[in-house]
């Protein structure tokens, strides 16, 4: 996992060329941090509520904002790391659709499944968390703190099911 996390590092270093620099409107970061604020603060209280359509709909719509930046810094520069960091969100939108479909602790696949996709989100917000932080990816820090919040609340959700036995409704 570690070596994977190094080589992951390394070959995004080699793509993203840190003197092609994108410095973000300060117009369009005040805004993508007020709702990707508000998003985070949504998808904790849909944590600590366990109210899935809540969580969900903060997880899916703040995914919408790295695609809005990415496009932007794809446009400006042609870096393929955009479109990397574009695909992956993609992933996420389409995990993280709120649906109306109800299932509990006593529906095996669906129990396996959401541990799945969980982890899969959470890898998903902690390379995002890696990529602000570990590289010199040209991207504000508050979004980083925002994929920290949204890991430690999948964590909290993954530990609570696991230890209580408790479902989003």
């Amino acid at each position: 996992m570690i070596a994977d996390i190094i080589i992951y590092i390394y070959l995004t270093n080699q793509i993203l060329n840190p003197k092609n620099q994108i410095i973000m409107n300060p117009t369009v970061e005040l805004i993508f941090t007020i709702v990707g604020g508000a998003l985070v603060l949504l998808t904790v209280y849909g944590a600590f509520k366990l109210d899935r359509k809540l969580f969900l709909s903060g997880l899916c719509f703040f995914s919408i904002l790295p695609l809005i930046g990415e496009s932007m810094g794809y446009s400006a520069d042609k870096a393929p790391i955009h479109v990397l960091v574009i695909f992956v969100f993609l992933v996420q939108i389409v995990l993280t659709l709120p649906n109306n479909i109800i299932y509990g602790p006593d529906n095996l696949a669906a129990n396996k499944l959401v541990t799945k996709i969980s982890l899969a989100i959470l890898i998903i917000n902690v390379a995002g968390a890696i990529f602000i932080f570990g590289l010199n990816a040209g991207v504000a820090v508050q979004f980083g703190y925002y994929h920290i919040a949204f890991s430690l609340a999948i964590l909290y959700l993954l530990l609570k099911r696991s230890t209580s036995g408790a479902w989003l409704k």
